[in-house]
């Protein structure tokens, strides 16, 4: 073979070598079996991203002062909530209540507070007024609607500076606790006006072997259900003056009453301390009425099981109205959370109906006024609950400490004989009139 054709040939392999290189390998195109497959991995993988983001919830702290009963309750309570809320945890913590303010101003202080509680209702204007409280009305969805379907005592407690900063979580009031055995005795009727209370007072009371009607103490929260009862006020409506409230007419003859009965031995001389307290001195005997809450069902099957406890509404001031003081505790959110959303998912369902009648069932007065009557509810709930239609909140005012301290020392002022009630009252008015000018 000539040189002239092996060049041509080398020239040949040459091209062709450099030809098959540059054509590309044939890709196998997947199957739609297989594309489909792929996609659902990918789904799935998505979908397993996201179930273990929603495995992690929002934890939320809530301080109360819970019972042993109604603590035990209340875990029952979460595990409900946080089955039908899974993105939610709800972390309690109990407190004594003679802790409890305390802890909150240094959780306060320490940037540490908690995102919900369960406080007194004389707190929640004091911590308001702070700064301390989220504003619940037109913040929480339904807020409107829960507002009105609870006791409208109980509801003004959460109101401050134009705003509600809170909802009735439980409530209790006060109502006449009349012994039967000795109205028997004596063939009277369990009163119904203040005067026939009055007159009962006197009539059941012999000596000092027995006393128509006792009081715990001097303390506002003692005399207030016949104060409100007989249409005393201690401020006007808009909280700005205690003149011609504290010290007015109906005021006047509420404390008039019970001077004049203590005057004439048919009160008890225990309320300005020392005695027969008063649970135990009505269950014996030695006091015939007293006025008191729902708790003293369990006080007397645990400590008297043979007595029989009967309740009355208190009896009704001149205008033919019945009224009483409003006891409880609110449930509120902190300022400082950084869970608004789901502390405030927990405070509705704290004011369910569900809710509601669950703590119920260790004693826990609900503040849905509809329960009134309701099946499920203890039997002596009722008189309370009736009661409470028209029971009144104490002034709500973070002055309100130093305002039932006032009452309180004009009252044993009265007491004492070192002045009249109307001097009394007008010093306590002053007083008053003073912490709200502050």
């Amino acid at each position: 073979m000539s040189k002239k054709i092996l060049a041509m040939l080398s020239v040949m392999f040459v091209m062709v070598f450099l030809i098959s290189a540059c054509t590309p390998t044939p890709v196998e195109e997947p199957t739609e079996e297989a594309v489909v497959e792929e996609e659902v991995e990918e789904v799935e993988a998505e979908e397993t991203e996201e179930e273990v983001a929603e495995v992690v919830p929002v934890e939320i702290s809530y301080w109360h002062t819970m019972s042993d009963p109604e603590t035990e309750k209340l875990d029952e309570l979460i595990a409900v909530f946080e089955a039908a809320n899974p993105g939610i945890k709800v972390a309690p913590t109990r407190f004594a209540y003679s802790d409890f303010k305390a802890a909150i101003l240094t959780g306060l202080a320490g940037g540490s507070a908690p995102d919900t509680a369960r406080m007194d209702i004389a707190w929640v204007p004091e911590f308001a007024d702070q700064g301390a409280l989220k504003q619940l009305d037109g913040v929480l969805e339904g807020f409107d609607e829960i507002a009105a379907a609870v006791f409208p005592g109980p509801l003004s407690t959460n109101f401050w500076n134009g705003a509600y900063y809170g909802l009735p979580q439980n409530t209790n009031t006060q109502v006449l606790l009349w012994h039967k055995d000795t109205f028997d005795a004596a063939g009277i009727a369990v009163p119904t006006t203040m005067d026939e209370f009055a007159a009962a007072a006197c009539a059941l009371t012999e000596g000092e072997t027995r006393y128509g009607y006792a009081l715990g103490g001097t303390y506002f929260w003692a005399p207030a259900p016949i104060f409100y009862a007989m249409g005393g006020k201690v401020v006007d409506d808009a909280i700005t003056t205690a003149e011609g409230y504290t010290n007015g007419p109906e005021s006047v003859a509420a404390f008039t009453m019970l001077t004049d009965l203590f005057n004439e031995g048919c009160i008890s001389p225990n309320l300005l301390g020392g005695g027969v307290g008063t649970a135990d001195g009505h269950a014996t005997g030695f006091y015939s009425m007293i006025i008191d809450g729902p708790w003293m069902v369990d006080i007397y099957a645990g400590n008297y099981p043979d007595f029989e406890t009967n309740f009355a509404l208190i009896p009704t001031g001149a205008d033919g109205t019945t009224s009483s003081v409003v006891g409880g505790e609110d449930v509120v959110v902190f300022e400082t959370t950084e869970n608004t959303e789901q502390a405030l998912v927990w405070v509705s369902f704290l004011m369910s109906e569900e809710a509601q009648k669950m703590l119920a069932e260790v004693g826990v007065m609900p503040t849905l006024a509809h329960l009134t009557g309701d099946a499920s509810m203890p039997a002596h709930f009722e008189i309370f609950m009736e009661q409470l239609e028209t029971a009144q909140a104490r002034v709500p005012h973070p002055k309100w400490g130093e305002m039932d301290g006032a009452i309180n020392n004009a009252f044993q002022r009265m007491l004492r004989g070192d002045q009249t009630v109307q001097e009394a009252l007008d010093q306590a008015a002053l007083e008053i009139d003073a912490l709200l000018a502050e």
